[in-house]
């Protein structure tokens, strides 16, 4: 009985720790895509369409934060191709034990996500309506 009860035991820790290990992945993921997209967003509404990788490209540590659970340090990098803009948000999930807890590669649980968002003016749209608005009957 001992014997069953310590293979039990030492399993069900396991487990407990795996479940919480995977939650933090699983949340660091959800926030690092949302982070992504809400800079990337920000940035594509700027008026000059020049400054939209400047201003994303300064703000992308500021949006990331600290607000990630057993990370290392979260890397974002930003591309533009014509009128869309794209940002890359990169961190890896601390595992103690990375040679029996990898789920992808022998690095261990690395996270990356992109995230894509249309440059457009805002400005640019309000006047065309309202020149739209007065022109129709």
């Amino acid at each position: 009985m001992t014997l069953e009860a310590s293979f039990l035991i030492s399993w069900t820790v396991f487990l407990f720790v795996f479940l919480i290990y995977l939650s933090f992945y699983s949340y660091d993921k959800c926030v690092l895509f949302q982070d992504a997209y809400t800079v990337c967003f920000r940035g594509s509404i700027q008026k000059d369409e020049n400054n939209v990788v400047p201003y994303i490209s300064a703000h992308i540590q500021e949006q990331f934060g600290r607000k990630y659970f057993g990370t290392g340090k979260v890397q974002g990098s930003v591309d533009r191709k014509g009128h869309v803009t794209d940002v890359t948000g990169e961190c890896q999930v601390k595992v103690p034990i990375r040679s029996l807890f990898t789920m992808h590669d022998a690095k261990g649980w690395k996270i990356r996500t992109q995230a894509r968002a249309q440059i457009i003016n805002p400005t640019h749209i309000i006047r065309k309506s309202r020149w739209v608005k007065n022109v129709l009957p």
